[in-house]
């Protein structure tokens, strides 16, 4: 099984970050506070995430008015990830708006929750604690359930 709830563990909560975003914002998990969070951990050479990056754009166009956001994350440099400039080329030649792209230049979030795989996700409860974590492929309507599950 490559899901694992945090559910019978103390609660721990997620660390807030300050990333960059390939549109240059800077996103913050704490601004988000009271909506659940679907936080999806990708690489430029995964094929399992890039076939899923459609679905991904697709939950977070559909976010606007529901009680969740949508971010991914890629790390430059690390895993065999390209670097930030050359990631942000790329990621420009592809049609995905809707999704913010956070670069985690540092490595601190793959250290932080242990991301070996992609891709990997985290479920953040509205009050931000950790709901869930999932490593491997995840479909859509699994995805949108997880979100529906978690507080």
């Amino acid at each position: 099984m490559t899901s694992k709830s945090n559910s019978n563990q103390a609660t721990k909560m997620a660390k807030d970050f300050a990333l960059q975003g390939v549109d240059g914002k800077t996103y913050k998990l704490s601004d988000f506070k009271g909506k659940k969070v679907y936080l999806k951990f990708w690489a430029s050479w995964c094929s399992i995430c890039l076939s899923t990056l459609g679905d991904t754009n697709d939950l977070a166009k559909e976010q606007s008015g529901k009680d969740y956001v949508v971010l991914t994350v890629v790390s430059p440099t690390f895993n065999g990830e390209k670097s930030a400039n050359d990631f942000k080329e790329w990621y420009k030649s592809l049609d995905y708006k809707n999704m913010p792209v956070l670069m985690d230049t540092k490595g601190e979030l793959l250290k932080e929750y242990g991301i070996r795989s992609y891709p990997s996700a985290l479920f953040i409860n509205s009050d931000g604690s950790l709901a869930k974590t999932h490593v491997g492929y995840m479909g859509k309507e699994d995805i949108e359930k997880t979100l529906k599950e978690i507080k």
